[in-house]
Order: structure tokens, then C-alpha cells, then sequence
């Protein structure tokens, strides 16, 4: 059984339905990058420790929004995830993608084989390790199911 949504979907499935993905505000840097915050870091909470089974690396995604293309790491290291603005490494594997399917992506609404399969995510670096993200986050990026 999957926990229900938390507020962060949440506030995540609100910001998808009324397209305020950046769009028409006083402060779009502010939207897009709350926006990026509250999408990361329900990345990092959906996280599963065991399902990594101790491997590590990052994850860079740029995210193409109306204002340039925005990065954000997503970092497994010693059973932790860190979701960070800038690493000092490089990262394994980069991931591009266009805001409006990273948010279908947070919110379940598109998967990413489906994403990647018809072009709307790209990959680049180590494509083996990409497709750990679907291990160790889940493939629709929904919290593990409680035991």
C-alpha cells in the first residue's frame, strides 16, 4: 500500500493543474525556483536507502524553463540523498528535460521511460546509471509503500 500524497505533492499536483509553472507572476525567478525546490526535494523524499543497496553518484538535471535552463543535482552518497543547487563533482549522469514534464514526472503523470522513449527527456553521461533513478526513487516518484 502507497502513503497518501503528502503537502509538498501536494502542492505540486496544484502548481501542474493551474499551470503556474513559471508562468504570468509578479517574480517568475522566485516561481521557477520554488517551484525547483518543492520538486526536488519531493525527489529526495521519495528516496528508498535500501533499494540503492550502498551504490552512490549524482544526478544532474537541467531543467529548461521560460527564463534558461536551470540545474539541480540530486546526490546518493553513504545511503543518504541530498538535493543541492551546485556540486564540486561531476555528475554521472545528466538529465534534460523541459519544467512542465518535470513536474508530470513529480507528480506520476508521466513516466520516464515513456519521457525518454519520445524524446521529451534526454540523457547524457552514463545512461546505466540514470536508470537507477526508477530503483531508487520509484518509477512515478511516489514515496515507498509502508510496510
Amino acid at each position: 500500500m502507497t502513503r497518501p500524497p503528502d503537502a509538498r505533492h501536494l502542492q505540486l499536483r496544484h502548481l501542474a493543474e493551474a499551470g503556474a509553472a513559471a508562468r504570468g507572476s509578479r517574480s517568475p525567478d522566485d516561481d521557477v525556483d520554488r517551484l525547483l525546490g518543492l520538486v526536488f526535494e519531493w525527489f529526495r523524499s521519495c528516496f528508498s536507502p535500501e533499494r540503492a543497496c550502498g551504490r552512490s553518484g549524482t544526478f544532474e538535471y537541467a531543467v529548461n524553463t521560460p527564463l534558461g535552463v536551470r540545474h539541480r543535482y540530486i546526490v546518493v552518497e553513504g545511503g543518504s540523498c541530498v538535493a543541492m543547487t551546485a556540486v564540486d563533482r561531476p555528475a554521472d549522469a545528466v538529465i534534460g528535460v523541459d519544467i512542465d514534464d518535470l513536474l508530470a514526472l513529480a507528480i506520476g503523470e508521466l513516466k520516464g521511460t515513456d519521457a525518454f522513449v519520445n524524446g521529451r527527456l534526454k540523457i547524457s553521461g552514463d545512461v546505466f546509471f540514470a536508470m537507477n533513478w526508477i530503483e531508487w526513487f520509484g518509477s512515478r516518484s511516489t514515496p515507498p509503500a509502508d510496510d
